[in-house]
């Protein structure tokens, strides 16, 4: 009878077992032949081989981990299993108990997964007592693997050291390359995506081409999903949308094959969130109901109700957006994730309803969550959540002021979906404050955030946000009775929606050049679609957590000209070899200000001049304008413009008008120049 069941094996493992077992083939604890015959039984009821084949293996380890002294060859073929289709409860339970090297690298991932940071600790420190210097590579290997995942869990700075001493052993032990663990691989897949996030594309890329040829070595399916995910990422962070679509597409297409349910729930979460880049908020909507349908990992759950409170909110869907977030909130609870988003979110959904004591109530728990991390990410979601407290207690200059904070936190920390959102809702909230006032000045202040966000949406290739935003500048410019540069936004915009084959985006251009037609003089904020417009751009989400890099503009002069005499008062030249005549900048700078003044009505509206490869970028004060000189304007540059013009308005403002021809007296503008505009990275 032995005999007969060897022969079995053999046979069964070269017919049956999927390449992605051939680890566990030859384990003579695997029943393959009983296997075999669960298969005949299952393709005959239409299911795929590969799913018969895991469901069996699962339904073996499972049984097998409640022995007294369980096979952790059978459990590691288990989980193995249960890896491929995303069932990671299962895992956690077979894995439980057990003290075995293999085991516990296979339960780290699982615990990865579901984010269970603590879970991740308890096997590293076990990892950690268990192998030693004598113990075999690939224990070695396992251990190290694990303590990535454990820094990349927690977002620790030691994650860096962590890669690099990865890095080391894959050196040290060349097998790892040519035939890796399954724990190699995951963690290569971790790594391209830590690096991804950091906004190291092409290193990133590498780790996906090596990923890809090992897993096309062992034709494992499921990391060749994975690799399809991390280039949809990787995609992303360089622009390229529709390549990235394509991969993410083909991750639900191989997730499908493999009966991967995770796998296919994150495509339509990623295919949601390209919709979210492109502002088609409706059908990323269905995407995120989708992909929380087929998402059975809480922490997974949790993260879909929070984008789905977001989305409902910016399409103004309380009732459904209150659902969303308190089951979000209750499952969070349960897990004790800390997903800060939920209530963030809560807050100012609470407040938009004008249910300040529960919106102050989950605004605190969002402060705990915040200034107990070290995650700037959690800090932005807070302050982002505070302002629109804040807002609807009308406070609008302490809104201003968070918000200010919050763009000062994004932009040191390259928070682009933050960083977008800052700008955004210092225009709303100017503008809120003008619809009180009637002041000129909050509508141009509206205005300048809406220039930034134009900007920042041009350099980073974001089409559909740059339309939506020029649509909103339209809406400005009408209520300021600028109907010339509004019709030009309008025309921008509708090219872009055309090219772009935007329906809804093209006929709501279309419907603005009507309104300019019927309606020739708007007035008032009511009269026009511009707070609609906004609150869909909260709706924005990039594809992309950092900032794409751009190529840094080439500096020349910056000037700061008395508006009282006309003349330069502090100048400095970052090229020597190419200085300008400063009184003769700062009488054209004089005489175009006052020009556009008088034809705009609205001051500080003129922010640039372009002209013949030279942009003359300008911020007003009081008494002054600053004014910088470069080969082209970037969202980063007129940060620090501003930066500089504030810091400068803050030191010498008292300053009086004989005073500035004093010897030395800007000594300290020199400093600031320094530390703003960084002159060593030049």
């Amino acid at each position: 009878m032995n005999t007969v069941y060897t022969i079995d094996v053999g046979i069964v493992s070269k017919k049956f077992v999927p390449a992605e077992f051939d680890s566990y083939s030859e384990e003579e604890s695997i029943p393959w032949a009983e296997i075999a015959l669960e298969v005949e039984k299952a393709e005959k009821k239409d299911t795929d081989s590969i799913q018969a084949i895991t469901n069996s293996v699962a339904k073996i380890a499972t049984k097998e981990s409640m022995k007294d002294n369980p096979n952790p060859r059978v459990i590691a073929a288990g989980i193995h299993a249960c890896l491929i289709r995303g069932r990671l409860a299962e895992a956690l339970f077979m894995s439980t108990d057990s003290q075995d090297v293999e085991v516990l690298a296979l339960r780290a991932i699982v615990l990865f997964t579901l984010s269970d940071v603590q879970g991740l600790r308890e096997v590293s420190d076990r990892l950690s007592e268990i192998v030693t210097e004598e113990s075999p590579s690939s224990d070695q290997v396992r251990l190290s693997t694990v303590k990535v995942l454990q820094a990349a869990a927690e977002q620790d700075t030691s994650v860096i050291m962590c890669i690099m001493e990865f890095d080391s052993l894959l050196e040290t032990n060349p097998e790892q390359v040519e035939n890796p663990l399954i724990e190699t691989m995951f963690t290569l897949y971790v790594v391209g995506t830590l690096l991804r996030e950091v906004g190291q594309a092409n290193r990133a890329s590498r780790i996906a081409d090596t990923l890809e040829d090992m897993a096309n070595q062992k034709n494992h399916r499921m990391f060749l999903a994975l690799v399809e995910n991390l280039r949809g990422h990787i995609c992303n962070l360089r622009g390229e949308f529709e390549q990235g679509e394509k991969h993410y597409i083909a991750l639900r297409t191989i997730s499908e094959s493999l009966g991967f349910k995770l796998g296919i729930a994150m495509s339509l979460n990623n295919l949601g969130t390209l919709r979210l880049n492109s502002l088609m908020l409706e059908e990323g909507l269905d995407f995120f109901k989708a992909s929380l349908e087929l998402m059975d990992v809480e922490s997974g759950r949790v993260v879909a109700l929070a984008n789905l409170g977001e989305i409902t909110i910016g399409l103004g869907r309380y009732e459904e957006a209150e659902n969303y977030l308190t089951e979000g909130i209750r499952l969070d609870e349960k897990t004790q994730i800390g997903v800060i988003e939920l209530y963030a979110w809560y807050t100012i959904l609470l407040a938009k309803l004008g249910r300040l004591e529960e919106s102050l109530k989950y605004l605190k728990i969002a402060e705990k969550i915040a200034y107990s991390s070290e995650k700037p990410l959690q800090k932005a979601a807070y302050l982002f959540s505070k302002g629109h407290y804040c807002i609807a207690q009308e406070n609008y200059d302490e809104a201003i002021s968070i918000f200010e904070d919050l763009s000062e936190v994004s932009r040191k920390d390259e928070i682009f979906e933050f960083l977008v959102r800052a700008e955004l809702e210092l225009s709303s909230t100017y503008l809120k404050a003008y619809q009180t006032t009637q002041s000129v000045d909050n509508l141009s202040k509206a205005g300048y955030h809406l220039n930034d966000l134009i900007q920042l949406a041009k350099e980073q290739g974001i089409q559909a946000l740059y339309a939506e935003a020029l649509l909103a500048r339209s809406d400005m410019f009408t209520i300021a009775g600028q109907d010339f540069e509004a019709k030009g936004d309008i025309e921008r915009a509708l090219s872009i929606a055309q090219f772009v084959e935007d329906d809804r985006l093209e006929n709501e251009a279309k419907a603005r050049l009507r309104l300019m037609t019927v309606t020739p003089e708007i007035s008032t904020v009511e009269e026009t679609p511009m707070e609609r417009t906004l609150d869909r751009l909260s709706g924005f989400k990039p594809a992309a957590g950092k900032l794409r890099e751009i190529p840094q503009p080439t500096l020349h002069s910056l000037i700061t000209l008395d508006k009282r005499t006309g003349f330069p008062i502090f100048v400095h030249h970052f090229d020597e070899k190419l200085k300008m005549d400063s009184v003769l900048i700062s009488g054209f700078i004089s005489a175009i200000t006052s020009f556009s003044n008088e034809l705009l009505g609205q001051s500080g509206l003129l922010r640039s001049i372009n002209h013949e490869g030279f942009t003359v970028l300008m911020e007003h004060k009081e008494y002054w304008i600053v004014t910088l000189i470069a080969d082209q304007e970037s969202f980063d540059l007129r940060y620090k413009l501003r930066t500089f013009a504030q810091s400068f308005y803050d030191e010498f403002k008292d300053l009086e008008v004989n005073d500035s021809e004093e010897f030395n007296v800007f000594d300290k503008a020199q400093g600031l120049v320094e530390i703003i505009f960084d002159r060593e990275r030049k």
